[in-house]
């Protein structure tokens, strides 16, 4: 009985033809096996891409090609090209060889970090980046930076995450300020594989499978996702720790490491639907052009945002920065006519002597007799969401419910 082949066997064996013995066994099987593998790494470079779970080739005599994934054409390809080398084997043998764990894993996320780790040069290179996006909120660089510690820390993925990298900047201005060009750009190079700006949320297998391949999603024209799916699938979405899919012709359900983070983009400036959802979004209004004429300093950002999280940083927002972002936020939110008609009869205050407590219903029904029926009782649900999740006001629990502080204007 044969023993299996090693890769020590098929480095190391000589030529089949010139070898007798190996002719004889297994009526040829085996010898036919080691020259077709032989043949293949003598013409090829092969890895598994544990990202995006295919194997890639390069040609050894084309190297300026680099790699690229083995598609079925490939495939096919490389089994005619043993056939015509006199060497006995099937697709299924070359399929089972391009398919197993004979090739070598490779990690390019693991790759490109590992280049960069320990090398920063103590400069803050992130909040640099940041500056570069003109915009007259002063917690921008800030907020930019936890968010960019979170995106690398997201690509150390791991299935033991509780929780994933759920803010996301919203750059908006008027169309030609470079925002995509800036989105695109916070990858190296050698990562630009990983970076998706045409999503389609609809299609939700799609979207599960993109969060465990890409490293960045940017949702541009952020303006054309309809409330509905901000209040919903989106909300969810962007909060989840790990995916759990089943991969095409799978038999059963698997959970993988979240690896994208989100970034999105906006033309125009009313466009968070969700109040309940808005901290999930850092909203920036650019007073200028984005200046992308420098090429980012990939090595030392990433150096950087390694040497941060080693030391301990934290990234994610605190509740107080939370509170920042919302009342932030504010001016980025869709205003229903509910909303609209409780800033015109009602304004929020700090002191209970100059206003009084009143339910959401109480407010929405003055609201109603006073405006008429251009208030839809339906729309009261969402007015008391909207109330709960208003950053600046004062909200307490009464034995009739819970009741905000406000004052009539006059």
């Amino acid at each position: 009985m044969s023993s299996p082949v090693s890769l020590g066997d098929i480095e190391d064996e000589p030529w089949a033809d010139d070898n007798e013995e190996a002719q004889k066994e297994d009526n040829g099987v085996r010898v036919n096996i080691v020259r077709m593998m032989r043949l293949l790494r003598s013409r090829y470079d092969f890895r598994y891409n544990v990202v995006m779970k295919y194997v890639e080739y390069q040609s050894k005599e084309k190297l300026w090609y680099g790699y690229m994934p083995v598609e079925p054409r490939v495939q096919k390809r490389m089994t005619l090209e043993v056939q015509l080398a006199d060497i006995r084997v099937s697709i299924k043998d070359v399929r089972n060889f391009l398919e197993s764990d004979y090739i070598q894993n490779y990690d390019p996320i693991s790759d490109f970090l590992q280049e960069c780790n320990g090398k920063w040069d103590g400069k803050d290179h992130i909040r640099e980046l940041a500056r570069t996006v003109p915009t007259s909120n002063p917690h921008w660089e800030d907020w930019f930076y936890t968010w960019f510690l979170a995106m690398v820390s997201q690509w150390q993925g791991t299935t033991f995450r509780q929780y994933g990298n759920s803010v996301a900047p919203l750059l908006i201005s008027r169309q030609g300020y470079n925002k995509s060009t800036f989105c695109r750009r916070l990858l190296p190079p050698e990562l630009q594989w990983g970076y998706n700006d045409n999503l389609i949320l609809s299609e939700k297998r799609q979207v599960y499978q993109a969060m465990s391949q890409f490293l960045l999603v940017n949702l541009d024209e952020f303006n054309q996702i309809s409330p509905t799916v901000q209040q919903g699938f989106l909300k969810n979405l962007i909060q989840l720790p790990t995916l759990k899919i089943k991969r095409p012709y799978g038999s059963h359900v698997e959970e993988f490491p979240r690896l994208a983070s989100f970034i999105a983009t906006s033309n125009l400036t009313d466009i968070l639907a969700d109040p309940s959802g808005n901290r999930r979004f850092i909203g920036i209004e650019l007073t200028g052009p984005i200046d992308v004429s420098v090429r980012p300093n990939y090595r030392q950002l990433y150096a950087q945002a390694l040497a941060a999280l080693r030391d301990g940083e934290k990234s994610y927002f605190d509740s107080e920065q939370v509170r920042l972002i919302m009342h932030s936020n504010c001016e980025f939110e869709v205003m229903s006519p509910t909303d609209q008609y409780f800033n015109i009869y009602y304004e929020i205050v700090d002191d209970e002597n100059e206003g009084e407590w009143l339910t959401a219903a109480e407010i929405f029904y003055f609201l109603k007799k006073t405006v008429g029926s251009s208030l839809k009782v339906n729309s009261l649900m969402g007015f008391g969401r909207r109330l709960a999740n208003m950053a600046d006001i004062r909200r307490k629990r009464f034995a009739s419910g819970m009741k905000y502080l406000v004052r009539k204007r006059t």
